[in-house]
């Protein structure tokens, strides 16, 4: 008599998960449904080996992959009707050589109270405003409890955005810069304002944000930030970090006492080493980078790049529409935990040939 062996119940925990991807439309099952294998059987077989309760590891399963699964119909559905509808999102700059079309979301992610991220897409009507000062896109990311972080924030943004364009200097870069400045300025007097003369020496646990910026005009690109919020261009199979990250462990990779892999598990990967708001005077990085045709330029808070990798970011923009990449880049980082709040613009560059 032959005996047929019993499946070990990781390869039957594995069937069944196989089972419930059929869930998730056929596209999105195709590009990601090997990875979430894995990381399945990574949990099921650590839930195996600690004798942890299956019943509530399969119904927390359960309910996790219906929802993300509902979620990905419903972002399917709704960009298939503006695609269909002709609503994406799109703006033609006044020189008629550049077509852009403009995606941006923010998400409160699934562990925080208050969204302090804020972020705004600008394309001027105005085909004067747009010849000398071109389209501005800021993502920024407050600190500072009790609402404070999300303030500054926002004065970050309201600031770099109006000073920019108020700005008389004929160089992107520069005017990028100076409004930078102005806007650390401002959330350094907001803090002042909120502070007892005895208390100066609390600056630095006052509000605060990190900033990432960006100009398009004559089809070059212009950067300019403070802190750990960052920029991207992904450009045919590569992705190019433009912004300057200023964490901790970033600085710890670049002087090689470090590795990226330690660095992501790091106690200190959180800490920035400057930010907009703390000091009268902040350092503010600036680059510029040549936009070619069908660029992607991506701006995001550390919320999405930390649990993100830079592979997976340039499939979903390539793939997608900006509109419908910045839905599935929240999506995804909200399924990695989502600690914290979550925002992303995403460009799609189109030159004239």
């Amino acid at each position: 008599m032959s005996i047929t062996p019993a499946k070990p119940p990781s390869h039957v925990g594995e069937s069944l998960y196989s089972a419930l991807l059929y869930l998730y439309p056929r596209q999105f099952r195709q590009k990601y449904g090997r990875h979430m294998r894995q990381v399945f059987l990574d949990c099921y077989t650590d839930e195996l080996r600690h004798n942890g309760s299956l019943a509530r590891f399969w119904s927390s399963m359960f309910y996790d992959t219906v929802a993300s699964a509902g979620s990905e119909h419903i972002l399917s559905l709704i960009a298939r009707c503006k695609r269909l509808l002709g609503l994406e999102q799109r703006h033609a700059l006044a020189s008629a050589s550049i077509n852009l079309n403009v995606g941006s979301l923010t998400d409160i992610g699934r562990k925080r109270a208050v969204n302090e991220d804020t972020m705004i897409s600008i394309v001027p009507e105005d085909p004067n405003i747009m010849a000398h000062k071109g389209a501005l896109f800021v993502v920024a990311d407050g600190m500072g409890g009790h609402m404070q972080g999300e303030i500054a924030s926002n004065l970050a943004v309201k600031y770099i955005h109006e000073t920019y364009y108020q700005d008389t200097n004929k160089d992107p870069q520069v005017a990028l810069r100076h409004a930078t400045e102005a806007a650390n300025r401002e959330i350094c007097r907001h803090n002042d304002e909120q502070l007892s003369n005895e208390d100066k020496e609390a600056r630095k646990k006052g509000m605060g944000t990190t900033c990432v910026a960006a100009v398009l005009k004559d089809n070059i690109i212009y950067i300019a930030n403070v802190g750990d919020s960052l920029a991207y261009i992904v450009r045919g199979d590569s992705l190019l970090q433009l912004a300057q990250d200023h964490s901790w462990v970033a600085e710890q990779v670049l002087l090689g006492k470090l590795t990226p892999e330690e660095a992501k598990n790091h106690d200190k990967r959180n800490v920035i080493t400057r930010c907009l708001g703390t000091q009268a005077s902040v350092e503010v990085y600036t680059t510029s980078e040549p936009a070619q045709d069908n660029d992607v330029l991506v701006l995001c808070t550390d919320g999405l790049h930390a649990l993100i990798g830079e592979d997976e970011m340039r499939s979903i923009v390539q793939q997608y529409s900006p509109e419908e990449s910045t839905q599935r880049l929240i999506v995804r980082a909200n399924e990695q935990g989502g600690p914290d709040n979550i925002t992303a613009v995403v460009v799609r560059i189109s030159l004239a040939a």
